[in-house]
């Protein structure tokens, strides 16, 4: 049987940094052609002058709309989550997981794993925040699950996912750090490091081992100082990713700008590390053992007020982050789009709209509402429906 082509027409595709009107012809999951307006083969899909992005990429998500990826135990809840992200614009994602006890860790690997297995394209993998961090480090997470590098440990929650676990943080300056880097590393997996307070040398016992990225920067990280250099010196200095958070609430734009003058868009990946409450109503909602309140679209501690979590999604991000002083859109689009591709090692099938690469596509009213959102040729969000 002769494959299905697909032409999506009347829409202005974010090429080579601009809108340019043009038709997308899709065949097989890809892009087969970036042909001039008029031209269409097969089913036809009517752009409406939409703007079409490449799919957007959170490379760091725990969750959204209710659900904690930590706490899943069916991958129906998993794909529910994927829904909601592909509803902004999101057409892969990185699930994300805090130290915890092991039973709930692979319970949630488990579900994760079998949400792949069972059609969900869209998750690139799973990575381990934890529980291999440095006590007084560990954000959230409570110092009881916390772990020194235990390589049967991750063997165990690797075979639960099913092989999909490639991505894992540790602190620098735990016992063991640099020879389990190795260790991850000749298995092909990606070790980040963050949650440190870690000293220079630690950090680049580290790096030399095989690290290849920072977790959200400047989060639970020591500040740099003339006394103490620290992991975000090193940062800095090697050729690593740096993830940062997308929230200008955490992450001060001067250090956003400085991050990008240091790195360049190649190495600078927005993540949103959302929380379950992504996506709910204004109220108030328990938060580990704190209660937080969820107001215009901020998560803040109930008792001394200060900042909770990301609950922004990836395309409101894109959008604040492209509104910030001294940014604009085709500089903040990449962070989303092609560094992550980058740095989660997709770069060959996504974050960009080229032939050959898949047809995940993001349309956008022009009010930048995400009207549709195509993965790999599919529909898997409609507005209208």
């Amino acid at each position: 049987m002769a494959p299905i082509i697909t032409t999506v027409t009347n829409i202005q595709a974010f090429l080579d940094g601009r809108p340019k009107p043009c038709n997308l012809r899709i065949s097989e999951g890809r892009i087969q052609g970036i042909l001039p307006p008029g031209e269409a083969y097969g089913r036809v899909i009517d752009g409406h002058g939409m703007l079409v992005l490449p799919g957007l990429i959170d490379a760091h998500l725990h969750g959204g709309w209710g659900i904690d990826l930590g706490a899943v135990t069916s991958p129906r809840e998993v794909r529910t989550l994927r829904d909601f992200c592909a509803s902004h614009g999101v057409t892969t994602f990185l699930p994300a997981l805090v130290s915890d006890t092991e039973e709930h860790l692979l319970r949630a690997v488990s579900a994760i794993g079998g949400a792949k297995r069972q059609g969900c394209p869209q998750i690139a993998g799973i990575h381990l925040e934890g529980p291999f961090l440095a006590e007084g480090w560990q954000g959230a997470a409570l110092k009881k699950h916390l772990r020194e590098p235990d390589y049967a440990l991750f063997q165990r929650l690797q075979e639960a996912s099913e092989g999909i676990i490639t991505r894992v943080t540790l602190s620098p300056e735990i016992p063991g750090a640099a020879d389990f880097t190795r260790r991850l590393t000749a298995d092909g997996i990606q070790v980040f490091l963050g949650h440190s307070g870690a000293s220079y040398e630690e950090a680049m016992d580290c790096i030399q081992a095989g690290a290849v990225g920072i977790t959200h920067i400047f989060r639970h990280t020591a500040p740099m100082d003339q006394q103490s250099p620290g992991l975000v010196a090193a940062a800095l200095e090697q050729d690593l990713f740096c993830e940062v958070l997308c929230d200008l609430d955490c992450t001060p734009l001067p250090l956003l700008r400085l991050l990008l003058r240091s790195k360049g868009a190649a190495r600078t990946v927005a993540v949103t590390a959302g929380l379950s409450l992504t996506g709910l109503a204004d109220g108030l909602y328990p938060l580990g053992e704190r209660s937080a309140a969820l107001r215009g679209g901020k998560l803040l501690y109930l008792d001394d007020e200060s900042w909770a979590g990301s609950v922004l999604t990836a395309d409101e991000g894109l959008w604040r982050l492209s509104a910030a002083d001294g940014l604009t859109f085709p500089q903040c689009l990449p962070l989303f789009t092609t560094s992550p591709a980058r740095m989660l090692g997709l770069a060959h099938r996504k974050g960009s709209l080229e032939v050959g690469k898949d047809a995940d596509l993001v349309f956008l009213d022009k009010t930048r509402r995400v009207r549709l959102t195509m993965s790999q040729g599919s529909m898997i969000y409609d507005s209208s429906n």
